[in-house]
């Protein structure tokens, strides 16, 4: 069986029409033409955005979260199927969610609480980060439910061990653990982790563990890389953002999964200075082009007066 190609993308943060238009308009815009470049060339087959899709989800009018999906669809189009988790900026921290905000990020890319998708043999479970609360809100005790209905249609069904794909990173102390390349920076790699805000707690992070047994678990949320291997072997990654507001070198991973292993690759993409650089030579060469045909159209004219005058 061939493997199945995913792009896995974290923290997109696309801002709404009364934010600021520089981000709007020069680095979402480098997010578009890098997303499809990158789809054009590589084909994927999935595409995962994990959290935080839109930045002012939580706070936005309908007419304006509409625009951002809308917006969102195109920016992100591909031939591949796009599936989105639930992040913080989308609805907002559990003690501020509304059902409202919830329902109509759910309705818009199609998301839940728990979600189970096989693709090829390959289980994939994507959560909803806010709901693994754990302090009985109606939302929480769904997701629970959600997750414990999942589980047992793995099990039934004799289905492979599956991917985690969530918001959140699973609890862990801090980012010092990280050497990634693009990982947190130093000064930032010590600061500690609060539960419930930075990362799943401990009791969310064991019962996922516990009810899924996952093979590997993917998450976003810090806006920086991070590799980790758990006490019970499960390997976990923390992908950066793709927004070039949070990260010099933007980047995504590109996952081979099959149902019984998967490779990992993580793909940057350039800094802003090196795309400026290149616009300023492009166009320089341009008008240095522009400029030399005009001369040599003059000069061609002149000799043709000349020669017949």
């Amino acid at each position: 069986m061939l493997p199945r190609k995913a792009f896995l993308l974290a923290d997109t943060h696309l801002l709404t029409r009364w934010s600021n238009q520089w981000d709007r308009t020069i680095r979402e815009w480098h997010m578009e033409r890098s997303f499809q470049t990158a789809n054009f060339l590589l084909q994927p087959d999935l595409v995962f955005v994990l959290g935080d899709v839109l930045n002012n989800g939580q706070n936005t009018y309908q007419e304006d979260f509409d625009a951002d999906v809308q917006r969102f669809q195109k920016m992100f189009a591909s031939q591949a199927k796009v599936i989105c988790a639930v992040g913080n900026h989308d609805i907002g921290f559990h003690y501020r969610v509304h059902p409202y905000l919830l329902w109509r990020f759910e309705q818009a890319f199609n998301a839940s609480a728990v979600q189970l998708y096989q693709d090829s043999g390959i289980s994939f479970v994507i959560l909803n980060s806010v709901a693994f609360e754990m302090d009985k809100c109606e939302m929480c005790e769904e997701a629970e439910e959600q997750l414990l209905n999942v589980s047992k249609i793995l099990r039934e069904t004799g289905s492979p061990r599956p991917f985690v794909l969530q918001h959140y990173p699973m609890y862990r102390e801090s980012d010092e653990i990280c050497t990634e390349e693009d990982a947190a920076p130093e000064g930032e790699k010590t600061i500690h982790f609060r539960e419930k805000w930075e990362c799943l707690s401990k009791n969310a992070t064991s019962m996922i563990m516990a009810t899924l047994n996952p093979r590997a678990v993917f998450g976003g949320h810090t806006h920086h890389s991070c590799y980790r291997q758990h006490e019970n072997g499960v390997e976990e990654w923390s992908v950066s953002s793709f927004n070039r507001r949070f990260k010099k070198y933007p980047s995504f991973l590109m996952v081979s999964f099959c149902p019984d292993t998967f490779a990992v690759r993580q793909c940057f993409l350039p800094d802003e200075y090196t795309l400026l650089a290149g616009y300023v030579v492009a166009v320089a060469v341009v008008v240095i082009t522009a400029c030399w045909c005009l001369y040599t159209l003059l000069r061609f004219k002149g000799f043709r007066l000349k020669k017949f005058s």
